[in-house]
């Protein structure tokens, strides 16, 4: 066989094959909004028979031509080789591509089951159906083995490719970070006892944010006067008199809608705003809670100090040695905006500065439905990475202990460190009212100052507050609390 139809023939062939993996390719171009709009153009433009003929028709008459007309080269490895590369090669930059971007690697599988494997795997079948009429018995097994053999070595080493990837980076399905819900009543706890108080009617309306939730549903639960277990609660489907708004929750007791809200020390900004409409804001303080970095268990960096963290959510510091750890990339990652956390990465950390754009991820792989929606990327306990949230979530959300905690300017987050205030990052989590209230609302939180509220709250998962908060107290001695922590 003459050079030049050998070349003609591998030029061919490798062209032809490398058109049929052609859909993954706005994945290996995420960023480029070019290529995705144009991916999403055409499958708009694309009928029902279009997408048949496109995805059927054409690559088995592709590889039914190329067999029939081609002139083969004597070799296997000039004759197979250039059909086999295009999808290793897709393959392979998918995997390095997913190694820098936090894709799920469900959404790498659904691509090659659904966009690379089919169409390839017609044209490929087309290819060698055609092709055992132009060969010996002999010559076609001899052929066939050597194929399998070596389809078997590019699989096995794009598999060990994807497993690494897989094993260390990615996880199936992202964690989402939300710990309690009030749907499922995760998070819910009773009392030790029947307790002293009972507020079958004339409950007060509880609202804060999630990170407050299991308290103050506890509290509702406990107090409402039906005496039922947990169990016979979720059986009834009966929820707390709470709601959870997050941030939300302060405007509506400013509006009225609700008697107390939970959460973090309102700012000063928002105490003057209450006194501005003639309220007389009180706030007292429930338990003590604080913001808390983590890393992988196994990560050699043990703290940072204030300045480092905010060097590095704001996109100064990059790099993992320049905070005395491994050479290797840092994955500072975020939440939603007007997340808590990130409320209070934001009020804690930056304080005022804006934080750098957070990783991003697909919500869907497939082009043609509505395109790929870009989100904040949930964390993945990946070497590199960096998590944040309130100490209280992190048994929520890592039950097994795959993380550690990290000191912040050489003080870690205990019990001791966030009772003497020594921790940078401690806040405490308060219970605020702004109206004259109901005997009720009286009995009610006296009641969850008392003892037995705070042996609920202990049960709840916090950390009791023991500033002496039982007599009562009114804004003006949070004021120092909310200046530091929360302005």
């Amino acid at each position: 066989m003459r050079t030049g139809e050998k070349l003609r023939y591998m030029v061919t062939a490798f062209a032809v094959s490398f058109l049929f993996p052609l859909p993954l390719l706005p994945y290996l171009l995420m960023d480029n909004g070019l290529m995705i709009g144009l991916a999403r153009l055409a499958c708009s433009l694309l009928t029902v028979p279009g997408v048949l003929a496109l995805c059927v028709i054409l690559p088995l008459v592709c590889g039914w031509l190329l067999a029939a007309r081609a002139h083969f080269p004597p070799t296997f490895a000039a004759k197979f080789l250039p059909l086999l590369l295009p999808p290793c090669i897709y393959l392979f930059l998918l995997g390095r591509h997913l190694r820098v971007l936090p894709t799920t690697f469900a959404d790498l599988a659904d691509g090659v089951r659904f966009l690379l494997l089919p169409q390839y795997g017609l044209f490929f079948l087309a290819f060698l159906v055609r092709n055992r009429k132009r060969e010996s018995t002999r010559e076609r097994r001899r052929g066939l083995a050597c194929l399998l053999l070596t389809a078997a070595a590019c699989c096995a080493a794009v598999g060990v490719d994807l497993y690494a990837v897989r094993r260390v980076t990615f996880f199936d399905d992202a964690q989402r970070m939300r710990p309690y819900s009030l749907d499922d009543f995760t998070g819910i706890v009773l009392p030790a006892g029947p307790p002293s108080l009972c507020l079958a009617q004339n409950q007060p309306l509880l609202d804060g944010t999630l990170a407050a939730l299991p308290l103050y549903a506890a509290a509702s639960w406990a107090v409402d006067g039906e005496r039922l277990t947990a169990a016979e609660r979720r059986e009834r489907r009966m929820p707390p008199l709470v709601e959870c708004n997050g941030l939300h929750g302060w405007e509506r007791l400013t509006a009225g809608e609700i008697t107390f809200f939970f959460g973090p020390p309102p700012s000063m900004r928002q105490l003057d705003e209450l006194r501005a409409r003639g309220l007389t804001p009180d706030v007292r303080p429930l338990a003590r809670e604080a913001l808390v970095f983590f890393v992988r268990k196994d990560d050699p960096v043990t703290g940072l100090t204030s300045e480092q963290l905010r060097r590095i959510y704001t996109g100064e510091i990059t790099n993992w040695q320049d905070v005395g750890g491994r050479d290797e990339r840092i994955f500072p990652f975020q939440y939603e905006e007007g997340d808590e956390n990130q409320f209070l990465l934001e009020q804690l950390v930056l304080r005022g500065e804006a934080p750098t754009t957070p990783l991003q991820e697909e919500s869907r792989l497939d082009p043609c439905d509505s395109g790929p929606v870009r989100r904040v990327a949930a964390y993945r306990n990946r070497p590199g990475a960096l998590g944040f949230g309130l100490r209280s979530y992190l048994d929520k959300w890592f039950p097994n202990g795959d993380v550690r905690p990290l000191a912040v300017d050489g003080v870690p987050p205990t019990d001791e460190t966030l009772r003497d205030g020594s921790y940078p990052l401690s806040l405490p989590l308060c219970m605020a009212s702004c109206r004259p209230l109901s005997a009720e609302s009286r009995a009610f939180r006296d009641w969850l100052l008392g003892p037995e509220g705070r042996d609920l709250i202990r049960r709840a998962g916090y950390l009791p507050w023991d500033g002496g908060n039982d007599s009562g107290s009114d804004d003006t001695k949070e004021r120092k609390d909310t200046k530091e922590n929360a302005q």
